[in-house]
C-alpha cells in the first residue's frame, strides 16, 4: 500500500475524494474530519479501488448498493448534472453530479430522490418505469426509419 493511498485510485476516484475533502485514517477508511463535528468514515479504501467514481459518490450519499449496482450497470443511460444558481442544470463529471439526467425520457432525477426511496419494491417499480420509457423511445425511434 503507498504512503498516499489517493495515488492508488483513478483520476475519477481522486477527484471524488478532493470534491468531498476526505482523508485516508490509519485504518485505510475514507472519512471526512470536520473540527466541529464528529468523524464521518464513508467506505475503505478496498471499497475505493474496487468500485467506480460513480460507486463512491452514491456511497458518499448514502444510497444503497442496489441503486449503486444498477446505475453502475446502466450508466450509458444517463449524463451527470450538477445545479447553479447562475446557469441551472448545467453538465459535469461524476465527481461533482447532483442530478442524473435519463437520456430516454429526458427527466432529471436527484439524487435526493434516490435517497428517498426506501423499500426493494419501490426502487423496482422506479427501475421498470425507467425501462418503460426507453422501450418507448426506442419504438418511436423505429418509426421513423420505417
Amino acid at each position: 500500500m503507498h504512503n498516499n493511498p489517493k495515488k492508488e485510485l483513478s483520476l475519477d476516484k481522486q477527484k471524488v475524494i478532493e470534491k468531498y475533502r476526505l482523508s485516508c485514517s490509519n485504518d485505510y477508511v475514507w472519512e471526512l474530519k470536520h473540527d466541529k463535528y464528529h468523524t464521518i468514515k464513508y467506505f475503505t479504501h478496498r471499497f475505493a479501488k474496487k468500485h467506480s467514481a460513480l460507486a463512491l459518490v452514491f456511497y458518499i450519499n448514502r444510497l444503497c448498493y442496489a441503486k449503486i449496482k444498477y446505475f453502475e450497470r446502466n450508466i450509458g443511460k444517463f449524463d451527470f448534472y450538477k445545479y447553479t444558481f447562475e446557469y441551472g442544470f448545467i453538465k459535469c463529471e461524476v465527481c461533482d453530479m447532483d442530478f442524473l439526467l435519463h437520456k430516454a425520457s429526458d427527466k432529471m432525477i436527484d439524487l435526493r430522490f434516490l435517497k428517498d426511496i426506501k423499500s426493494i419494491s419501490e426502487f423496482n417499480l422506479f427501475c421498470n418505469k425507467l425501462e418503460r420509457y426507453e422501450k418507448y423511445a426506442k419504438e418511436e425511434l423505429l418509426e421513423k426509419f420505417i
